[in-house]
């Protein structure tokens, strides 16, 4: 709704110019719609619930041209004959930002993993091996997921998407072009 409103009040200040669309925006929308739960195992070794909460999206921050996502979840890992262990998993990413014209679509390609962090500290050797299957899924279901998607339902985001001719990724936000400019 916020992003609808902010959005909304950008198009009627300036319908001529270039539209921004904010970190925080897709960071807003990112945790409202793509939820990411996931659940892992090989019978007699190990299962794991893995539940991302919150993520983060800064763009062109870092490095010109990428944003960089930090995810905040929990997980609960069972192994045999242990007791239940629940903690938390931080995952942090760099990805490419790409605008789909056809979708009015922002998404997140190319995802790698730039570091992680799983408490408790002890159940980290013995995760280390299923992190980069972990990571895999959640880079696959965040590709698969658009960051933000316009809103065709308001009409001045139904224009904006049936005019955006490119994008362009600045410190803090993605810059929308359409042909009217």
């Amino acid at each position: 709704m916020l992003q609808t409103v902010l959005l909304a009040l950008s198009l009627s200040s300036n319908p001529n110019g270039p539209i921004d669309i904010t970190e925080q925006q897709l960071t807003q929308y990112v945790n409202q719609k793509a939820k990411y739960q996931q659940q892992y195992g090989i019978p007699g070794l190990f299962d794991i619930d893995i539940h991302i909460k919150s993520m983060n999206v800064s763009l062109g921050k870092k490095k010109s041209n990428m944003a960089d996502v930090q995810s905040i979840g929990t997980y609960t890992l069972t192994l045999p004959n242990q007791p239940v262990v629940d903690g938390t998993i931080n995952a942090d990413f760099e990805a490419k930002p790409r605008y789909d014209i056809q979708n009015g679509a922002i998404y997140l390609d190319q995802f790698a993993l730039s570091g992680y962090q799983i408490t408790p500290a002890n159940v980290q050797e013995q995760f280390a091996p299923l992190v980069s299957y972990l990571i895999s899924g959640l880079q696959s279901k965040l590709q698969q997921e658009p960051a933000y998607v316009l809103n065709t339902q308001d009409k001045d985001q139904r224009w904006l998407k049936e005019h955006v001719t490119r994008f362009e990724l600045l410190p803090g936000r993605l810059r929308l072009y359409t042909d009217k400019q």
